[in-house]
């Protein structure tokens, strides 16, 4: 038994199959069975078509064995070996060694936890490093802040990482504290570098320090609080002490008093402008009331207006006087100037007579929003539901923090709330700020996590949301190749004992690109790639704990190949040529098109790879027979420029004769004469044809075609006339031409004379009878006048025959005048003087 491989060394990306051609010859006389198998490698990385073949004496197969390295083996040259073994003689057998190299793949995976820490001067995160790759990497830690506010400090800043390990960093994050105020979101990204880079560079992770100012707004408000209470309780002392120790009011000075009050001016010049923006968007709002109370009666609105599409309002005709500022509208809480809840808050706006205050901000919150609603999944129990800010859209997008490069399942974003979920997977969020975009987020370790985005609008409260908690966390990601490039609409399904996960492959955007999510994880899945009109590829892929797999290519063959081309011929249509397509065991055939494009021909469905055998023959054309040999990728490598080109030109298989009759008259040259009798014979085959004796332009023509080649005898014959014989040697192909000249038809002429004056005798009536029957009822062959000459003539007359000339004085006049019988040869001319 002799085997021989190839290749015997490849080169093999992780993940992909290195297809290895086992050629086996059986050099003994019995039938052996084999069992091949491949020493060195894990049995589920190994495909073998046929692991059992049979071979008869002499016998020679081919067997394919796919190798697929998985993802998480390190880099390097790995030797196995293939060995094939008699079945019935297990001592008889042959090792073959091949090399794979699997080239370096360094990729890092890099997430920050927690995502955001609300803190004073300084925080410290935890930042995972993970080697995805399979290769050790030099990593180095570095870290951005859009603003260049903050101060970060990596232990250990600089490691070697081996392939699959994970390396926790240190992060201390540091910024300079604002004295008083909100606290400030401080988003930050985490980049890992290693050496060497990967060809996809690695997405970074992102983290907000929510830093607080180091007095807050509360603590300011309580302080404030303390001294209002205080200097209320002192004026409350002083006030009673002053009533203890006063007299009675005067009643007059007290009407005095309220008489003032109830004068005083209700209009005046004074005005105030200003806008009110939304605090959770930045965004004017339009269409709230803006109103101004008396700061001593906040139940009386003194002047009131409604925003402006940009915001703005103004309010006029004021007098003079203090004045408290409120907005309120539909989906917000009322608002005092300058972001007050209540009247007692709210900061007093003079105006003087005739002044305009100008520049004042309301900053107003929605009615806090609620929602509820169901996570659905096998097991919910233990999950947990993260309420958190997108950073590409609503108040944080124009931090500038999006990173298009990031590829994880869970979008970056800043942290509201986070709650548990119970077995019934029931959860309800309430007080929620309104209106604004949030991202919800499902996760539990193991499983895949859900991201929902919604839009929440100001005090709705929403109880149709469901969540759905996908069975696994693991996720793969790659492409759907052909030879012509990606493959949209292909089916990909993985499987892995009783887990199967299935998806298709994108037909608009990047298209050919499929993700196969919630995928349990640790496991081993086979990937199945199929699509109409490709091969089947089959793929074996390992993941990892949590492990997202990107950057995976499955490359399909064609399921089927096709031929076509186009036939041309030298004379004639090239329609209904017939096209033979065989491989030895199958055989289609089909006709080239009659009608437009003439000649085109297709077939489909053809096996592959494969050598067909095109064969081109129709009656009368040379058959024309070509190889043709289709990859399994449908493309040819031998015997066409390409699979629609398999072009053919016949030339015809018989010949054919034409020309043109001519006779010469006498007197006149020879001109193309029609009803010429052309027959054309070699041995048994006769063909006989007339020329043409319309229209006038082709008279005298004649075609004879499909002739065999061969050498004919041509006679033409016509009444009246010597028949005439050619001998013409045909060719295939050829379009022999012959125009022969007969000699001219028999005929009758003569000149009628007076016999007193021997002057011609014109106008006389000359008929021609056959000599058989003249004088029977039957009429004349033909009739004719003697002209001023007194000549007449009959050119053209059938011959051979007997004819009679009769002499009238007119037409049924006297006869005059009758000629002997007059006996004619085939052309032979005959003069026949009368004189009367």
């Amino acid at each position: 038994m002799y085997c021989d491989i190839s290749p015997r060394h490849s080169v093999v990306a992780a993940g992909q199959p290195a297809v290895i051609t086992l050629t086996i010859t059986n050099t003994r006389q019995v039938i052996v069975g084999c069992s091949i198998r491949v020493l060195g490698a894990d049995a589920s990385w190994i495909t073998i078509d046929e692991p059992e073949p049979r071979l008869f004496p002499d016998e020679t197969i081919t067997v394919i064995v796919q190798v697929t390295i998985p993802a998480e083996l390190p880099a390097g040259a790995r030797t196995l070996s293939i060995q094939v073994q008699d079945l019935a003689d297990p001592a008889h057998l042959s090792i073959e060694e091949i090399t794979l190299d699997v080239p370096s793949d360094p990729r890092l995976h890099v997430t920050v936890d927690p995502s955001h820490i609300t803190a004073g001067k300084r925080a410290h995160f935890t930042t995972v490093v993970t080697n995805a790759g399979n290769a050790v990497q030099e990593v180095t830690m570095a870290a951005t802040d859009p603003k260049a506010k903050t101060t970060f400090d990596f232990q250990p800043a600089a490691f070697r990482l081996d392939p699959g390990a994970s390396m926790p960093v240190v992060l201390r994050v540091k910024a300079r504290r604002r004295l008083l105020g909100d606290a400030v979101l401080r988003p930050f990204q985490v980049d890992a570098h290693t050496e060497p880079e990967p060809k996809t560079p690695t997405p970074p992770a992102t983290a907000v320090f929510v830093q607080k100012s180091l007095f807050s707004r509360g603590a300011l408000s309580l302080v404030g609080l303390l001294l209002a209470v205080t200097v209320f309780a002192i004026v409350i002392v002083i006030a009673l002490s002053s009533v203890v120790n006063r007299s009675a009011a005067d009643r007059n000075l007290a009407l005095a008093v309220a008489q003032a009050r109830d004068s005083a001016p209700t209009s005046g010049q004074a005005s105030i402008t200003g806008s009110v923006t939304d605090l959770m968007t930045g965004a004017a709002v339009s269409g709230v009331s803006v109103a101004a109370f008396s700061s001593d009666d906040t139940n009386t609105a003194v002047a009131s207006n409604a925003t402006s599409s940009d915001g703005n309002f103004t309010m006029s005709g004021m007098p003079p006087g203090d004045y408290l500022v409120r907005v309120q509208g539909a989906g917000y809480d009322p608002v005092w100037y300058p972001a007050a809840a209540s009247p007692g808050d709210a900061s007093e706006v003079t105006v003087t007579d005739g002044s305009a205050v100008t520049g004042l901000t309301l900053l107003v919150g929605g009615i806090p929003a609620s929602l509820s609603g169901t996570v659905t999944g096998t097991d919910v129990s233990g999950a947990t539901l993260t309420l958190q800010l997108p950073l590409d859209e609503g108040i944080l997008a124009d931090a500038g923090l999006l990173d298009e490069t990031a590829t994880g399942p869970i979008p970056a974003g800043a942290v509201v709330t986070s709650v548990p979920i119970a077995s019934d997977g029931a959860f309800e969020i309430k007080s929620l700020p309104a209106p604004a975009v949030y991202d919800l987020i499902v996760t539990k370790e193991g499983l895949a996590p859900t991201v929902q985005r919604l839009d929440v609008a100001a005090g709705e409260d929403r109880s149709d949301v469901v969540l759905s908690l996908l069975t696994g966390d693991g996720i793969i990601e790659g492409t759907v190749t052909g030879a012509d490039g990606p493959i949209g609409e292909a089916t990909v399904v993985a499987t892995s004992q009783d887990v199967t996960v299935r998806t298709v492959s994108l037909t608009e955007g990047e298209i050919g690109d499929f993700v196969l999510r919630g995928l349990p994880t640790p496991g081993t899945y086979t990937i199945t790639v199929s699509a109409d009109g490709y091969s089947d590829a089959t793929l074996s892929l390992a993941l990892s704990e949590g492990q997202q797999l990107t950057g995976v290519s499955a490359v399909l063959g064609s399921a089927t190949g096709s031929l076509g081309g186009r036939v041309s011929v030298d004379v004639g249509s090239a329609g209904g040529v017939e096209v033979t397509i065989s491989d030895g065991s199958t055989t289609v055939r089909t006709v080239t098109q009659s009608t437009r494009p003439v000649g085109q021909w297709q077939v489909t469905g053809l096996r592959i790879p494969s050598t067909y055998t095109v064969t081109f023959s129709r009656q009368g054309l040379t058959s024309q027979v070509l190889s043709v040999h289709l990859d399994g990728f449908g493309q040819v490598t031998q015997g066409a420029p390409n699979a629609t080109s398999v072009n053919a030109r016949l030339s015809s298989a018989t010949a054919s004769l034409s020309g043109t009759v001519r006779q010469a008259r006498p007197g006149q040259s020879a001109t193309p004469v029609g009803n010429v009798t052309i027959t054309l014979s070699s041995g048994d085959t006769q063909r006989v044809v007339t020329s043409a004796s319309t229209p006038a332009g082709q008279v005298g023509y004649y075609e004879i075609d499909d002739l065999r080649p061969g050498t004919y005898t041509v006679t033409f014959t016509r009444p009246g006339t010597t028949a005439s014989s050619t001998i013409i040697t045909l060719t295939a192909g050829e379009a022999a031409t012959h125009s022969p000249t007969l000699v001219a038809p028999a005929s009758i002429s003569g000149t009628v004379t007076q016999a007193l004056t021997n002057a011609p005798a014109p106008g006389l009536t000359v008929n021609l009878y056959f000599a058989s029957e003249y004088g029977t009822a039957a009429g004349p062959v033909a009739t004719t006048t003697t002209g001023s000459d007194g000549k007449y003539s009959f050119i053209e007359v059938d011959a051979p025959e007997h004819y009679i000339v009769e002499i009238r004085t007119a037409p049924g006049g006297t006869v005059v005048a009758t000629s002997r019988p007059i006996s004619l040869a085939a052309s032979d001319t005959h003069v026949y003087d009368a004189t009367i």
